[in-house]
């Protein structure tokens, strides 16, 4: 007999509760190494604004670089 999978826990961005049914708002892409991604739980997810991808950021000519 198998064990029953395991529901992923992730904390949640905006509460920093602890959440069983995580929703995915936010994909952090990284210059080197992996990205990672940021969740929230059910309540808080429809108040995360949507960031903007990196076509939306060419689309508007927003092309700021952190000072060396």
């Amino acid at each position: 007999m198998t064990a029953p999978a395991r529901r992923p826990v992730r904390m949640c961005v905006r509460c920093d509760r602890l959440t069983e049914t995580p929703v995915l708002v936010a994909e952090v892409h990284a210059g080197s190494g992996p990205g990672f991604n940021v969740y929230a739980c059910t309540d808080c997810a429809p108040h995360i604004p949507r960031p903007p991808g990196a076509l939306d950021l060419l689309a508007t000519g927003r092309h700021d670089h952190p000072a060396p």
